[in-house]
C-alpha cells in the first residue's frame, strides 16, 4: 500500500505513537511481526514507502489496534466542533509530559 507523502508522515508518527504508548521497541514489534529487527526503524523513518496490507494486519495486531488506528482514519466524519471538543478534552486532562508530546505532534504535521 503506497501513501500519499502526507498520509505516510502520519501513519508513521501515529505508528511510532501506538508503539510508544504501548511499550514497545522498535526491534520488538519486529520480530512480533516476522520482520528484520530494523524493520519498524524502516518503516517510521520513511524508508519503506509501501506498506503492504498483511504488514499493516500483523502490525495492528500485534499492538492491539485496528488498521483504521494505524490509518489514522478515525475524525474524518466527525464535525469541526466534535473534533475541537475532543481535543480540548485531551488537553484538559493532560500533564505537562503530555502537551509536550501532543505539541511535538502537531508540529510534525503543520511543518510539513
Amino acid at each position: 500500500m503506497s501513501l500519499h507523502p502526507l498520509d505516510g508522515k502520519q501513519f508513521r508518527a501515529r505508528l511510532s505513537l501506538l508503539r510508544n504508548a504501548k511499550g514497545v521497541k522498535q526491534e520488538d514489534l519486529s520480530e512480533k511481526i516476522g520482520k528484520a529487527y530494523n524493520y519498524v526503524s524502516r518503516l517510521e523513518t520513511g524508508r519503506i514507502k509501501t506498506v503492504p496490507y498483511d504488514v499493516l494486519a500483523r502490525l495492528a495486531l500485534a499492538l492491539d489496534v485496528t488498521s483504521d488506528d494505524l490509518l489514522f482514519v478515525e475524525g474524518l466524519k466527525e464535525t469541526p466542533e466534535e473534533i475541537k471538543a475532543r481535543i480540548n478534552r485531551w488537553l484538559e486532562g493532560a500533564d505537562a509530559k503530555k502537551l509536550r508530546e501532543y505539541y511535538r505532534l502537531l508540529l510534525v504535521v503543520v511543518e510539513s
